[in-house]
C-alpha cells in the first residue's frame, strides 16, 4: 500500500528535526546573499562575456575555427576571472583558514616555476606558459615562469570561484523543486524531465524522495577532494581527445593552440561532476514499492557522463588518426602538456569546492527541500 502525503510530510519532519542540530531553517547565511546575487547577476553577465567573446573574435581578426574557438574561451575565461573576484569577495569562510591558503597559493607556484626553470628550454610547456602568460613578454628566466605561474594559478582559482559560484548558486535556488516534482510526477514535458535527468526506470513508481546527508560538515572531506579532482582530470582527458586526436584539428592547429584551447576549456567542465556530486553528498534517493532504493545521483552521473559513448568515440578517433598517418610523437606531447594543466584545474577547483562552497552548498540544499515540504 503506497504513502500517503501525510506520512511523507511525517517523514520531512523527522527530517527536520534531526537536521536542525546542523542547519538553522531560518538563518540566511552568506550563502544565501551569494546565491540571490548570482542568480540576480549571471543572465546578464553570461550575455556580457558573449559580447566580449565577440570583441575580441574581431580584435583578434583570426577567422579561423580555432581563432574563433579561442577568442570565445578567452571571452568567457575574463569574464569569469571578474566574477570570481566578487564570488571570493562575497563568499563565506572555508574549512580551511585563510591563513593556510594564501601562503600555499604563494609558495607552491614557486616550487613549480623552479622545477620548471630547473628544466629549461628541454620542455616545451616553459615556452608555452611564457609566451601566453608572462605579461610582460621576457625571455626564458626565472621571473618570466614564475609570473606565469602565478597567472595561470590565479586564473584557475578565479575562475574555479566563478563557476563553482554559478553552479551552486542556481542548485541551491531551484535542485529543491526538481525533487518535489519527482514526488508528484506528471505526463507534462516538465514532470518528464527529472525522471529522464535521473534515468528513473518507468517501471519504478516513486511514492517519495527522501535524504540521508553525509554527516562532514566539521572537517575538510579528503575522500570528496579527490574524488572530484579524479573525476574532474579524467573527463578533461576524455573531452580534450576530441581536439588531440582529430585528425582535422591536428592539420590545421599548432601545438601551443591545442594546449591553449584544451586549457581555456577545461576550466568550464566542472558542472559535468558537481551536481552529480552533490547529489550523491545530500543522500537523495527515491522509495517505491521496489525492494531497493534508487539514488538518483548514479543516473545523473551516467546521464552527465555517457562514459561509454566518450570511450568509443575517443578510440574511434585514436584509431582513424593512426590510419591517416599523423605525428604519434606530437599527439603523446600534447598529452603530456595538458595533463599537468588539467591536473593543476581539476586540484584547484576541487580544493575551493570541497574548502568553501561544499557545506553551504550540501546544506543549502537540504535546507530549501525541508523548507518547501513544510509549506
Amino acid at each position: 500500500m503506497g504513502e500517503t502525503s501525510g506520512d511523507v510530510m511525517q517523514k520531512a519532519q523527522k527530517g527536520v528535526a534531526y537536521l536542525r542540530t546542523v542547519i538553522n531553517l531560518n538563518e540566511e547565511t552568506k550563502h544565501d546573499k551569494l546565491d540571490k546575487f548570482i542568480v540576480k547577476v549571471f543572465p546578464p553577465f553570461a550575455v556580457a562575456c558573449g559580447i566580449l567573446a565577440v570583441l575580441l573574435v574581431l580584435y583578434i581578426r583570426e577567422y579561423t575555427f580555432t581563432g574563433i574557438v579561442f577568442g570565445i574561451c578567452l571571452g568567457f575565461a575574463l569574464g569569469f576571472i571578474v566574477l570570481g573576484v566578487v564570488c571570493v569577495a562575497l563568499s563565506d569562510k572555508g574549512v580551511i583558514s585563510w591563513k593556510y591558503v594564501v601562503p600555499a597559493l604563494v609558495f607552491i607556484p614557486i616550487l613549480i616555476a623552479a622545477v620548471l626553470y630547473f628544466f629549461g628550454a628541454n620542455i616545451g610547456i616553459n615556452d608555452f606558459i611564457i609566451k601566453y602568460f608572462d605579461i610582460f613578454g621576457r625571455n626564458m628566466d626565472m621571473a618570466s615562469i614564475l609570473i606565469s605561474v602565478y597567472s595561470i594559478t590565479l586564473m584557475v582559482f578565479l575562475v574555479s570561484h566563478a563557476v563553482v559560484s554559478v553552479i551552486v548558486g542556481y542548485f541551491r535556488s531551484y535542485f529543491y523543486r526538481v525533487l518535489r516534482a519527482l514526488e508528484h510526477p506528471s505526463e507534462t514535458k516538465r514532470g518528464r524531465v527529472p525522471k529522464w535527468l535521473f534515468q528513473i526506470p518507468d517501471i519504478i513508481d516513486v511514492r517519495s524522495v527522501e535524504l540521508e546527508p553525509d554527516t562532514d560538515d566539521d572537517r575538510f572531506n579528503i575522500e570528496l577532494f579527490v574524488n572530484i579532482a579524479v573525476s574532474l582530470f579524467l573527463l578533461g582527458i576524455v573531452i580534450c581527445s576530441y581536439l588531440f586526436i582529430n585528425p582535422l584539428f591536428l592539420q590545421i592547429m599548432t601545438f601551443e593552440e591545442m594546449l591553449l584551447l584544451g586549457m581555456l576549456m577545461s576550466l568550464f567542465i566542472s558542472p559535468l561532476v558537481i551536481p552529480w556530486s552533490i547529489v550523491k553528498s545530500i543522500g537523495a534517493k527515491i522509495t517505491s514499492d521496489a525492494p531497493r532504493d534508487f539514488y538518483l545521483w548514479k543516473g545523473m552521473r551516467g546521464r552527465l557522463y555517457q562514459g561509454f559513448f566518450a570511450v568509443t568515440f575517443f578510440m574511434m578517433l585514436l584509431t582513424l588518426s593512426v590510419y591517416l598517418g599523423m605525428d604519434l610523437s606530437r599527439i603523446l606531447l600534447t598529452y603530456l602538456g595538458y595533463a599537468s594543466f588539467i591536473a593543476a584545474i581539476s586540484t584547484v577547483t576541487s580544493f575551493v569546492y570541497v574548502n568553501t562552497y561544499y557545506k553551504g552548498f550540501k546544506n543549502g540544499i537540504i535546507k530549501s527541500y525541508l523548507r518547501s515540504g513544510e509549506q
